[in-house]
């Protein structure tokens, strides 16, 4: 039988090898699809876009396209997950409220990221339009992880504490965020993604300055190939950051109430 040690060593290692094994066979897949092709224009090869992105990081306006973009895509999911929880609180609190929440939700779910590009191309700057369709599209989906963790919560310990008169403070605290802290940090960690991918789209059509979005429209204009798959590896690389940085978060706030619990 596998030791306990074993195990976790081999779950370490297993978390570093998979990723490795899946870059490599995606290199792989590329560089055949390239020799495929046969055409630099359609498909460039992996040194060709390796080769682009070194040029491109000897570049300021480079390093200004990633700061802009990042930090819309910071500021969008800032703005989009503080009215979450702001309007997730009182549904949870309150059965009505979460039924006034409701239709509005709906229609902010169904409503095409397209067509709220283009509406907000007609009412804002470039820099601003970003952050509208950020706020948009993932408002809807981080308030509904919210309710959806709560709604995890044990429904038993919630009734002992309501007819105890449990203060709401020390409901919230001791009852509610324990149990809400795991599915809010995985809807954290997959919707960072996804609004670095809508402020990128949204940074292309609105012609936004020092942006991902417009390097990728240039290139794409110039027939630039090896740019614009540059342009993606940094948006991928970023992506990944951006979920590993969550990850990180999510287990130093683990280690740190395993360390309390242990304290006390």
């Amino acid at each position: 039988m596998i030791g306990a040690d074993a195990k976790k060593k081999l779950a370490a290692a297993s978390s570093v090898l998979y990723p490795i094994g899946a870059a490599a066979f995606t290199v792989a897949l590329w560089a055949v699809t390239a020799a495929a092709a046969g055409n630099e224009l359609l498909v460039p090869s992996v040194g060709e876009t390796f080769a682009g992105l070194w040029e491109m990081l000897g570049e300021s306006a480079t390093y200004a396209a990633i700061g802009g973009t990042v930090l819309r895509s910071l500021e969008g999911f800032a703005l989009a997950f503080a009215a979450a929880l702001l309007f997730a609180a009182p549904a949870v609190v309150w059965a009505p409220c979460r039924k006034l929440f409701a239709p509005f939700m709906a229609i902010m779910r169904s409503v095409p990221t397209m067509s709220v590009i283009m509406l907000s191309l007609l009412w804002a700057t470039g820099a601003v339009t970003p952050l509208i369709v950020v706020f948009m599209t993932v408002f809807p989906v981080i308030y509904s992880s919210f309710i959806a963790a709560a709604d995890g919560v044990d429904r038993k310990a919630v009734q002992m504490a309501a007819i105890y008169r449990v203060p709401l403070g020390t409901r919230v605290l001791r009852l509610y965020l324990p149990g809400v802290l795991p599915q809010i940090f995985e809807s954290a960690r997959s919707t960072l993604s996804l609004t670095l991918k809508i402020t990128i789209a949204a940074e292309v059509l609105a012609q936004t300055r020092d942006s991902i979005g417009v390097g990728m429209q240039q290139a794409q204009s110039m027939l630039q190939t090896d740019r614009l798959l540059a342009w993606t590896l940094i948006a991928v690389v970023l992506g990944a950051i951006a979920e590993l940085a969550v990850t990180a978060v999510a287990a130093a706030v683990r280690r740190l109430r395993y360390a309390r619990r242990k304290r006390a």
